[in-house]
């Protein structure tokens, strides 16, 4: 097991292109001091997890490939995506018109206590041969993620310009279903 940090500079850097600085990592985990990342960066290179290099006087860092554990450190940075990609192809074949995943799973946030958010609009009059479909693919969803699925699903003929919820979902959803831009496009045509 690992630190909540060493794990936050372990994601930032199996994502990362090639080597990176203190100063670079500290930008990507906002939450955590210049130091921490230091002395966590310092820790993984100790345990080997992580390959460090010094130029002048600066010290980079790298994901190392080779130990064992960076193909499930990739892995586990892949979530997110591979999460995206499941919801994605459990929509296919329902009668949707658009469907996103919203707060923290959006904005890429997600901890073990945080819901996961769905928001679902069904074609219009196609709800309730929707509804059994939409409600197991939450319920994989929270097997693939031990996360609590909270679904909100409209029918399209539902929508309202006025609802904050599907402002925000618009504003910043990530689309797993339909046209990406119908629910901006919905709202402001119904705002007139």
């Amino acid at each position: 097991m690992t630190t909540a940090i060493d794990g936050d500079v372990l994601m930032v850097l199996s994502r990362a292109a090639g080597p990176m600085t203190i100063a670079d990592i500290s930008r990507l985990v906002p939450d955590r001091s210049y130091a921490g990342v230091r002395n966590s960066a310092d820790r993984l290179t100790e345990q080997g997890i992580v390959n460090g290099f010094r130029t002048g006087r600066t010290k980079a860092f790298a994901l190392n490939p080779d130990h064992l554990a960076a193909g499930a450190v990739r892995a586990l940075a892949d979530m997110r995506r591979e999460l995206l990609e499941r919801l994605t192809v459990g929509c296919d074949g329902l009668p949707l018109r658009y469907a996103a995943v919203f707060g923290s799973g959006a904005r890429g946030e997600m901890r073990p206590d945080s819901d996961l958010d769905l928001c679902f609009v069904v074609i219009a009059g196609r709800r309730p041969e929707a509804e059994d479909a939409i409600h197991a693919l939450c319920e994989r969803a929270q097997g693939w993620t031990g996360n609590v699925v909270r679904q909100v699903v409209f029918d399209e003929s539902e929508i309202d310009a006025a609802d904050p919820l599907l402002a925000s979902v618009a504003r910043d959803g990530v689309p797993i279903a339909g046209d990406g831009r119908w629910l901006s496009r919905k709202l402001r045509t119904l705002a007139g």
